[in-house]
């Protein structure tokens, strides 16, 4: 009787490891499905994953996106500060009209977009869920070129840094993003470190300062509908262009109808776009370009690396500003950028192992115990 007991108490022992082995091997496989999961999420790719000829593409997009970007801010602030085309509103709706006019082409002319599938999309659909994104996209344009009347082209970049804290309070506060204390710390130090930099700027103007917010605060409420609108519907780069251009066009016509339009006839402001017409085609093009290379990032590399990038223009656009615009950079100033860019880089690390912690929990919540990956 003793050696049957000893018997099958070896095997329930066994059977308990083996049971366990199996749980292990299942949560290190629902740990590789969150890890996969949350770099779709953020629509990042290993080099594994990437072949030769798609990481050629990701690296040429990349390098596209940064020179483009660094280029078109580097044209506004010669045109808006070095020539007599001093007028935001409509230097910002040039890259707008430039994309519109592409998709409209694409759609209609050459048949290359496609938009039947967004045949749900009504004229008050159009208005309810598009009209408002066009707003917060035109207003931040807008008031992004206003500021620099006002601030230095080096801090309005260090100013920037703040875009991750602003699109953070905005999504928590609509519903569309949980609380993380880790985040949340992350967000506390870009602050910190833009308030720092701040009080370091030597040609620091409240107006400006509030216009440079401003258009870090529309952009936010922007995204936060961007987020929500293709939470329902699929857009394509050219398909949102197709919807969302005209929306923004809308608000800048109104504004530039009131603001500049009249001083634009004054001043001949016309005559110097016929006389110099290769400054705002390329100020246009550079516009679209942005946007398409910024997608293509997203697409190949993923949105975490676009940040990434835009910081690293940022740092390139306060060396340009201290060469060609002798801006002048403050100790004080350079100690609380980098304070802000720790931020910023503790800011997305924390948000990836946020959204990979939601995702684990949510796969124990459904009790997962098959495997998600094949």
């Amino acid at each position: 009787v003793p050696r049957v007991d000893t018997r099958a108490r070896r095997r329930a022992r066994a059977t308990t490891r083996g049971s366990n082995a199996r749980e292990r091997s299942d949560d290190a496989r629902a740990k590789e499905a969150t890890r996969a999961n949350t770099m779709s999420d953020v629509g990042g790719k290993s080099a594994k994953e990437l072949s030769m000829s798609a990481y050629l593409t990701a690296m040429t997009y990349g390098v596209a996106y940064i020179t483009a970007a660094t280029t078109i801010i580097m044209l506004n602030k010669y045109m808006l500060s070095v020539t007599a085309f001093h007028y935001p509103i409509v230097l910002s709706s040039l890259g707008v009209v430039c994309g519109w006019t592409l998709s409209l082409i694409g759609v209609h002319v050459t048949k290359t977009v496609d938009i039947s599938t967004h045949g749900d999309i009504t004229f008050t659909t159009w208005v309810k869920n598009v009209l408002p994104i066009g707003f917060f996209q035109g207003t931040t344009l807008m008031l992004g070129n206003m500021a620099y009347f006002h601030l230095t082209l080096s801090f309005l970049q260090m100013v920037k840094a703040l875009s991750p804290a602003v699109l953070f309070f905005i999504l928590y506060l609509t519903g569309l993003d949980k609380w993380h204390a880790k985040v949340a710390m992350a967000v506390a130090v870009i602050i910190g470190g833009t308030l720092i930099a701040s009080l370091g700027e030597t040609s620091f103007t409240w107006v400006g300062f509030a216009l440079i917010f401003g258009a870090e605060l529309t952009e936010a409420f922007k995204n936060a509908l961007m987020q929500f609108l293709l939470a329902n519907k699929k857009f394509s780069m050219w398909e949102g262009m197709y919807f969302i251009s005209p929306a923004s066009l809308i608000f800048l016509l109104l504004a530039a109808t009131a603001f500049e339009f009249k001083h634009m006839r004054e001043n001949d402001a016309w005559g110097m776009m016929v006389d110099k017409p290769y400054l705002f085609v390329a100020a246009g093009f550079l516009g679209f370009v942005v946007n398409f290379c910024s997608l293509g990032v997203i697409k190949h590399i993923g949105s975490l690396t676009l940040k990434v990038l835009a910081q690293l223009r940022s740092i390139l656009i306060i060396v340009f500003g201290v060469v060609f615009y002798h801006d002048v950079v403050t100790p004080m100033q350079m100690f609380g950028y980098g304070v802000a860019l720790v931020g910023f880089t503790a800011y997305n690390v924390a948000k990836v192992q946020a959204k990979e912690q939601e995702i684990l929990e949510e796969q124990r919540e459904a009790g997962l115990s098959k495997p998600l990956l094949p």
